[in-house]
């Protein structure tokens, strides 16, 4: 999938209606092995945290905005995750992977994990939205919950009610907190030019897509990231 065709799904999705925009973690690329500029991403990334800052104070400090970091902001090392909720493989990484990462490198204040949605369609802006309502800690806790229930919600009859449900459980979130929350025409807009900024400065085209110190790893594998995170300390 190539930038062109990813703002051209994106454009399509709203969280009203009921049709799957697309629904494949990974797809084929013609650019995916652009060289990439290290000023450029640089001043890419600088100008993304100035407009999450600026969305932040524009909410008054409600919501999360921007990048979803876990660690210690000043780790040495930083690793991008760029993810999509609907996504099986995602939720893999999230339940086999990155458990070995937050032991190995989080926990011991090796590694700055920064979490970015890269949106794959209407099921996924609903519940990227209503995880990123509340506080960072909630946002966590959501994304950790909307990963490990996958199959019960991330598509299909029910999906709003079944999402919903899980929000209340694990979020503290009533249905009319859901239901407005799902409808924040700001977070949509926010995370669809997340998704597009992906695309643009790592060339972003299938899901997970792990970073490390700027450089895309190849597979996204325990074994490929551990080399690529020891290769940096």
């Amino acid at each position: 999938m190539n930038y062109q065709t990813y703002i051209k799904i994106l454009k399509s999705i709203t969280v009203g209606t009921l049709a799957l925009a697309i629904g494949a973690c990974s797809e084929s690329s013609d650019d995916g092995g652009a060289a990439l500029d290290p000023e450029v991403v640089e001043a890419q990334e600088a100008e993304a945290l100035a407009e999450a800052t600026k969305l932040t104070e524009a909410a008054g400090g409600e919501g999360t905005w921007g990048d979803i970091v876990y660690g210690d902001p000043n780790a040495p090392v930083e690793v991008i995750e760029y993810a999509s909720l609907t996504c099986p493989h995602c939720a893999s990484f999230a339940a086999n992977i990155f458990p070995k990462i937050k032991e190995s490198y989080i926990d011991t204040g090796k590694v700055k994990f920064v979490y970015r949605n890269f949106v794959m369609n209407q099921y996924d802006m609903a519940a990227s939205v209503v995880a990123r309502c509340k506080s960072p800690e909630v946002t966590k806790r959501l994304m950790s919950v909307f990963f490990a229930r996958q199959r019960t919600w991330a598509g299909g009859e029910g999906w709003d009610d079944a999402l919903a449900s899980l929000a209340r459980r694990a979020g503290g979130m009533s249905r009319v907190e859901f239901d407005r929350c799902a409808a924040n025409k700001e977070m949509q807009t926010h995370l669809v030019k997340m998704g597009q900024d992906g695309a643009i400065r790592y060339k972003v085209n299938a899901t997970p897509t792990i970073i490390v110190d700027g450089d895309p790893v190849d597979v996204a594998t325990w074994e490929n990231i551990k080399a690529a995170i020891d290769a940096e300390l």
